[in-house]
């Protein structure tokens, strides 16, 4: 059974523990057994606890730190350069430090800096940079030996965030994975850097090899996008291929017994397999798939017939025999996890470092530190009896001596409005905890408690873990949930913009996001059924309700719409205004509208327009256009330039040919949200002359798609456009993963401006999805098709471009 775990190991049974530590290097990814496990002993006495040996100033990279001869080394990046450093293990002193390139900048959700960890081995430092360069340098002194470029000498291929792989030796020959012309894996001379050879036909993304015992013997393991490859360490001899065809760029190899493999192969699921040999020859088997460590870019850890890793954001033990979870842990939270004497080591993402045991019985923490202020991304190492470490700010070395608190608690205070405070004190306080949280219940209209710009989330049912999830949070984000003892209360405050709209749901004991039971605001949006926060300040638009009996409306034409371009077929719905029937001689300018199916159900867009048009808008008419099945591709992937190519020059000739438009590209605008709001604007600019307005709400661009559109867009004196974007406050973001939508959206439009261009539009105190975007549907009608802009000239003749379509 599934343990859902929280526990603590009672501090007296700290005192049956004595301090004694030791430990060998650790010189390269992953240690000397590039399992993730130190050797010595690692205990720690009833007052005893961790301590920072010593700190210093670092810069931002993922790269881990490597030990070996009393140095420690790793790479970072200070804003200008990326840099290798060393420092004395022992007391933190520089020793010197070896100029890479220029910084590797960050983009799409990475930091600045490398991402590679180096190897110590023979009196030399062999490292990678994120750029491709691939060097050897005296592990003494820092000064270079050899130096080559992956790219240019060797044709590899740069993955999305540049490279990553940390290399290995073994007797002489130095390894490293390189994808590209030059095969998956590649075996170098140390001395020289010369290539010995290359094996593979896998591309590869941010894998690294490793060496492990398999049938009695020293192979090299080689992980490819799709592919294991096993190898003779020193000839790189082909002697077997597991195909696992699953693509999770960060994926290593973990033994989990006598020739027996787990690796997480995708990001929502993990394989094991097994190596077999008979009559000399390998083959390789499948042992099971399980989805009970996804969603992470942390390499679990194996112990003792159980491995403990990460399953999205929760510290989890899995049976190693079958695949089956055993138990979850909120706590330590969401990091990177090495192995000592039979404990975990974990550092989180938040900065904490964090001892527990390592048992199938639950989480067990007996020793904690918060070492870091900042973000840490990167799996700590140990040696010599310490732990070694670094944030995105830092590096710190940490060992085990007499502490006050072995345990840290987390220091956050949360900030509460003066009812609610008042509440908590009195259910606190009360002997009947009952009555008190009764009549607080009786006494409120609505939920979320909401004081100023201070809102209160509680939810009040079984369970013993439960968590806030949404826009306020962020994504792959979840704040617990305090409970009020006694109680089956759980709450949590935070400030919010008092204008803000927000959705948000709870997930009780590791389950699905839920409703807020409490709030009678909710309905499905873009990532399923959300609750609905508004804050005093916000203002409900009219223009979203139901028209009343009486009201003219529009109506929704349907047709099948089939596209030799994009060899497809597809639902088109056609908003026709009210008169449209009656008024035979009146021509309409159009708004096409990508996502049909949502914006039509959750936007309300027919409602939008049957309020707005007539009134503060000009009659006109809507295309719906629907997605087909991996419509996701249409929008940003491979099949956007067909489908832009479609929109222009099919679809928008079909539209002229078959309604009374206005065939001119002033009286046609291109509108889209989310990945959609990408397609908006590319394939406006793709094909100009077709649409004169644009805009974007929630773009989902990343570095690629915002290259992109620099490339296909000129300037306003050569394509003329009025523009619309805009972003929530509370956008789709992560905050541990140093990407923001909104960030990019507001890029976007600062560029859009040096173009010459004067995009509308601009932030609003919102989150992501259709109803955050829909509050705003008015702003853009009302911008690209004003009432008084038509009320001159109500009826036009038939004045079809030249263009249309494109053509």
């Amino acid at each position: 059974m599934t343990k859902l775990s929280r526990v603590f190991l009672p501090l007296l049974l700290l005192a049956s523990f004595t301090v004694a530590i030791a430990g060998d290097d650790w010189p390269r990814w992953r240690g000397g057994n590039m399992d993730a496990t130190g050797s010595g002993d690692f205990t720690i006495g009833a007052e005893h606890g961790l301590r920072v040996a010593w700190r210093k100033p670092l810069g931002s990279g993922y790269s881990s730190v490597s030990i070996s001869d009393g140095r420690a080394v790793t790479m970072f990046s200070d804003s200008t350069n990326d840099i290798v450093v060393a420092f004395d293990a022992q007391s933190g002193t520089e020793l010197w430090r070896y100029r890479i390139d220029a910084t590797y900048k960050g983009h799409d959700g990475s930091h600045d800096g490398p991402i590679s960890t180096p190897l110590l081995a023979d009196g030399k430092l062999f490292a990678l940079a994120t750029q491709g360069h691939f060097f050897a340098l005296d592990a003494a002194t820092g000064k270079q030996l050899w130096r080559q470029h992956l790219v240019d000498d060797l044709k590899a291929i740069v993955p999305t965030y540049g490279f990553a792989t940390s290399p290995v030796l073994h007797g002489d020959v130095l390894v490293l994975e390189t994808g590209g012309e030059a095969g998956t894996i590649s075996g170098f001379n140390p001395d020289t850097g010369e290539r010995l050879w290359s094996v593979g036909q896998d591309t590869v993304s941010y894998q690294s090899p490793s060496t492990h015992t398999v049938q009695g013997a020293k192979q090299l393991l080689c992980v490819g996008n799709k592919h294991v490859y096993g190898l003779e360490p020193g000839s790189g001899k082909m002697l077997w291929d597991f195909k696992h065809d699953g693509g999770f760029g960060s994926m290593n190899p973990v033994p989990i017994g006598e020739n027996r493999f787990f690796l997480q192969y995708k990001w929502r699921e993990s394989i094991a397999f097994e190596i077999k040999k008979t009559d000399g020859s390998y083959t390789t088997a499948e042992l099971w798939k399980n989805r009970s460590i996804r969603g992470s870019y942390n390499t679990p850890v194996y112990h003792d017939g159980y491995l403990y890793g990460y399953s999205a954001r929760f510290l989890t033990c899995v049976d190693a025999a079958t695949g089956e979870s055993v138990w979850k842990s909120r706590a330590p939270g969401d990091g990177f996890t090495i192995l000592v004497d039979g404990h975990l080591v974990v550092v989180t993402k938040q900065g904490g470092v964090h001892v527990a045991k390592a048992t199938p019985d639950g989480y067990q923490e007996i020793a904690s530190l918060k070492a870091f202020d900042g973000l840490a991304w990167a799996p700590p190492s140990f040696a010599n009896g310490m732990i070694y470490t670094r944030s995105l700010k830092q590096i710190a070395a940490i060992d085990i001596a007499k502490v006050e608190q072995p345990l840290v608690a987390d220091q956050r205070k949360m900030v509460l409005g003066r009812e609610f405070a008042k509440f908590l004190h009195e259910a606190n306080m009360a002997e009947d905890k009952q009555l008190v949280v009764d009549n607080f219940f009786a006494a409120q209209k609505v939920f979320p408690v909401i004081e100023g710009n201070i809102v209160h989330f509680v939810y009040r049912g079984k369970g013993d873990d439960v968590v806030l999830m949404g826009d306020m949070v962020g994504a792959r984000q979840d704040q617990p949930m305090t409970r009020i003892e006694g109680t089956e209360v759980f709450y949590h405050a935070m400030q919010v913009t008092p204008a803000a709209r927000l959705n948000y749901n709870y997930a009780v004991d590791f389950g699905r996001p839920s409703l807020d039971s409490l709030n009678t605001l909710g309905e499905p949006d873009m990532f399923g059924p959300a609750s609905h926060l508004e804050m005093a300040d916000f203002v409900r638009p009219k223009h979203l309700v139901e028209p009343t009996d009486g009201m003219s409306r529009g109506r929704l034409d349907s047709v099948q719409f089939e596209s030799k371009i994009a060899g497809n077929s597809r639902k088109i719905d056609i908003y026709l205004p009210s008169g449209y029937e009656s008024d035979s001689a009146r021509r309409y300018p159009a708004i096409y509208v990508h996502m049909a199916g949502q914006a039509l159900a959750m936007a309300k867009m027919q409602n939008s327009l049957d309020n707005l048009v007539g009134k503060s808008v000009a009659p006109l008419i809507g295309v719906f256009i629907h997605g087909v099945q991996g419509a996701g591709d249409e929008y940003q992937g491979d099949a956007k330039d067909s489908y832009s190519q479609m929109l222009a020059q099919e679809l928008v000739p079909y539209i002229d040919q078959n309604y009374r438009t206005k065939a001119t590209i002033e009286n046609r605008a291109n509108m889209g949200a989310a990945w959609a709001g990408f397609t908006s604007f590319y394939s406006t600019f793709k094909f100009p002359g077709v649409f004169g307005k644009v805009s974007s709400q929630s773009a989902g661009i990343w570095t690629k798609e915002v290259n992109e559109l620099k490339a296909s867009m000129t300037d306003v004196t050569t394509q003329p456009l009025e523009m619309y974007i805009d972003w929530g406050k509370y956008d789709l973001r992560s905050p541990l993963e140093g990407w923001d939508i909104g960030d990019e959206s507001k890029r976007l439009a600062e560029h859009f401006k040096s173009k010459g261009y004067a995009p509308l539009g601009g932030e609003s105190p919102t989150g992501f999805g259709w109803a955050s975007w829909r509050t705003r549907t008015d702003k853009i009608l009302e911008a690209f098709f004003p009432m008084n802009q038509s009320a001159a000239s109500p009826r036009e003749a038939d004045s079809r471009s030249t263009n249309s379509g494109g053509n």
